[in-house]
């Protein structure tokens, strides 16, 4: 999805009367999944939050796509590093000759921890981040709708 698929989402979500909360809160919940490594997870999870907590779900669907498959390979080694960094380990790239899958996911078991620590600590803090600017957006296009100039 692109960067205009996910405004044209979000400027959806907006029309008519919404609670500016639960825009920005469920836009919030999808940016934070979208960093999770559950790829085939981000919109499921996002929507199960924003049902459990009454967000706005078209929100939570433009912030699912915020790191997107042209973004996250650079993301998550970015995230890996800084977990292993956070973690003050250094693990060293696997060895792909002669792996089965059971090999595969065995040799995975060491990048796991710090692949989630570093995407969740960023996954909050861009959520954090989203739902600031979100909440501010929102409320500028409630303002202008109820006090329009003439």
């Amino acid at each position: 999805m692109s960067y205009r698929k996910i405004r044209d989402t979000l400027q959806n979500t907006l029309q008519g009367d919404f609670d500016v909360h639960a825009v920005a809160g469920g836009f919030a919940v999808g940016v934070f999944f979208s960093f999770t490594p559950l790829v085939s997870l981000h919109m499921l999870l996002a929507l199960l939050v924003t049902v459990l907590f009454r967000f706005s779900k078209g929100a939570a669907m433009a912030g699912a796509w915020v790191n997107n498959p042209y973004t996250m390979p650079f993301v998550f080694y970015g995230c890996f590093r800084l977990g292993e960094w956070l973690l003050g380990v250094r693990i060293p790239p696997p060895n792909f000759e002669g792996m089965t899958v059971k090999t595969l996911l065995q040799a995975a078991v060491p990048y796991a921890a710090p692949l989630f620590l570093g995407t969740t600590l960023v996954g909050v803090i861009a959520s954090v981040l989203a739902y600031l600017v979100v909440y501010r957006v929102a409320v500028r296009i409630q303002s202008a709708r109820r006090n329009p100039r003439k």
